[in-house]
C-alpha cells in the first residue's frame, strides 16, 4: 500500500499488524467515510500537506463514533499514516488513546499495543517500545490459550507470535534478555550497582550525552574484576550507547563483548547471544549490512552446535530453547535478505532450506594442546587435571578421552567465570 520506512523499527510494520485487527471475529468498524479518507490519504506521497487534513477529519470521526472499537479502528489507522509520514508524536499520542480505548477487547488491545510499539521505537523510546511490544505478544498467548480447541484461530495466534517474535528479534532489547537464561549475571555488585544506575537512567532518558555515559563506561570498567564481567559492562554499555542514538559506537563496544565472551573452546551461550545483538545493530547501518548477515548466520550455527550439546547432556529444556531461537534468527535472517539482498557471495549463502549442520565442533584428535589447555586452566596441577577428567567420565562412561578433556574444559569455563 505504501512503502515502509526505514528506521530502528523498519522489521516492525504497522501496517501489516492493522490487518491483525479483525483477522478473528472478521467484523471491520469502520464506515464508509473512513475508509474512503484512509484510501485517499494513503494515495498522497508522504511528503504531501494533504494527509495533515484527512487525518484531523479522521480524528474527528473516531471522537464522534459511538462505537469504541470503530475509533479505535480509525486512531490506529492514523497513527500508522502518521508515523508513514513522520509525524511520529502525534501518532504516538493516537496509538495511546486506541489502548485506552479497548480495555475490554484484548485482541484489539494487543493490536494497539503492538502499533504503540513501532511509534516508539521510531522516537527512540526504546524502553517503553519494547514493553508494549512485548505486551502485545503476551497477550495474544493467553488468547491462544483460550481458543486452544479453536484449531483456526489457535494456529492464527501461534502464526502470529512467531511473527512477533522474529520481528522482535531484529531488536537489540529482545536479544538482551536471551543473555542469562542459563546462566547468573558475570558482574559482581559493585559493577551491578553502576550498570543498574544506567538502566535506570536510560528508561528516564535523563542521560544529556553519549560522553557521560562514557564516564560511568570507565567507572564499571575499573570496579571489574574478570573477563567475563568485562564482557557483559561492554554489552550493557553498547546497547545503552545504542539506545541514546550512537550505533556506530554501540557496534565498537559489541564487537568487545564478543571478543571478551571467549571462552577459549567450543561455542558459548553469552558469546552467540553478544554476537546476536551486534549482528541487530549492523544491520541498522548501510556500510555493515554483509557483515551483519554473516554474523547472525554464524549465530544460527552456534545456536544449533549449543541445541547438540544439550541433547547430548539430555537437558531437554534447553535443547528446546536453543532450536526455538536457532529458528526464529533464521527466520529473521531470511526476511532481511529478502529486503537487503545486496551481493551474495558462494560461501555466504543461507538457503532456505538448508541441510543439516555439522556436528558440534569437538575435540580434535591430532591437537596434542587440548590436554594442555586443561592442564594450564590447572595451574599445572596434572592430579587435578585427572580428577576432572575423571569426575566427567562419571556422567559419560561411554566418551573417549579427547570427549572428556574438552568436557572437562567447558565444565572448568562455566565453574571459574
Amino acid at each position: 500500500m505504501w512503502g515502509q520506512k526505514k528506521g530502528t523499527a523498519e522489521m516492525l510494520d504497522a501496517v501489516r499488524a492493522l490487518g491483525w485487527l479483525n483477522a478473528i471475529d472478521h467484523r471491520p468498524r469502520m464506515n464508509g467515510e473512513a475508509r474512503r479518507l484512509i484510501k485517499t490519504g494513503v494515495e498522497f506521497s508522504p511528503q504531501d500537506s494533504r494527509i495533515r487534513l484527512v487525518l484531523e477529519r479522521l480524528r474527528s470521526l473516531a471522537h464522534s463514533s459511538g462505537d469504541p472499537l470503530e475509533k479505535v479502528e480509525i486512531l490506529l489507522w492514523c497513527a500508522a499514516i502518521g508515523r508513514w509520514r513522520g509525524w511520529c508524536p502525534q501518532a504516538a499520542r493516537d496509538a495511546t488513546e486506541a489502548v485506552l480505548c479497548c480495555d475490554s477487547d484484548d485482541h484489539r488491545r494487543a493490536v494497539a499495543l503492538w502499533i504503540q510499539g513501532i511509534v516508539q521505537w521510531e522516537m527512540h523510546q526504546n524502553h517503553d517500545a519494547y514493553r508494549n511490544c512485548r505486551g502485545a505478544k503476551e497477550l495474544f498467548r493467553k488468547r491462544q490459550v483460550l481458543f486452544q480447541h479453536f484449531p483456526e484461530e489457535d494456529a492464527w495466534y501461534r502464526n502470529q507470535i512467531r511473527q512477533m517474535e522474529v520481528d522482535l528479534a531484529a531488536q537489540p532489547e529482545e536479544i538482551w534478555t536471551w543473555l542469562n537464561c542459563f546462566e547468573p549475571s558475570s558482574l559482581k555488585p559493585p559493577t551491578r550497582q553502576v550498570v543498574d544506575c544506567v538502566q535506570d537512567k536510560m528508561r528516564e532518558q535523563a542521560y544529556q550525552s553519549v560522553y557521560a555515559l562514557m564516564q560511568d563506561l570507565q567507572e564499571a570498567n575499573r570496579l571489574c574484576e574478570g573477563i567475563y564481567e568485562r564482557a557483559e559492562i561492554y554489552l550493557e554499555f553498547g546497547l545503552a550507547i545504542y539506545q541514546l542514538g550512537n550505533i556506530h559506537y554501540a557496534i565498537e563496544l559489541l564487537r568487545k563483548a564478543v571478543q571478551y565472551f571467549y571462552p577459549g573452546v567450543g561455542s558459548y551461550h553469552k558469546q552467540v547471544v553478544a554476537r546476536s545483538m551486534l549482528g541487530a545493530l549492523e544491520w541498522m547501518q548501510a556500510s555493515s549490512l554483509k557483515q551483519a548477515a554473516q554474523d547472525w548466520k554464524r549465530s544460527v550455527e552456534e545456536f544449533e552446535y549449543l541445541r547438540q550439546w544439550a541433547d547430548r547432556d539430555n537437558l531437554p529444556k534447553k535443547e528446546e530453547w536453543y532450536a526455538q531461537h536457532s529458528e526464529i534468527l533464521r527466520t529473521a535472517l531470511l526476511e532481511r535478505r529478502k529486503e537487503d539482498p545486496g551481493p551474495v557471495e558462494p560461501d555466504d549463502e543461507f538457503p532456505e532450506e538448508s541441510g543439516p549442520l555439522p556436528p558440534p565442533p569437538g575435540p580434535n584428535p591430532q591437537n596434542p594442546n587440548l590436554y594442555q589447555d586443561l592442564l594450564a586452566m590447572c595451574r599445572g596441577d596434572q592430579e587435578m587435571a585427572e580428577r576432572l577428567i575423571e569426575f566427567e567420565r562419571t556422567k559419560a562412561p561411554t566418551a573417549d578421552r579427547n570427549e572428556l578433556i574438552q568436557r572437562a574444559i567447558e565444565s572448568w569455563i562455566r565453574d571459574n567465570r
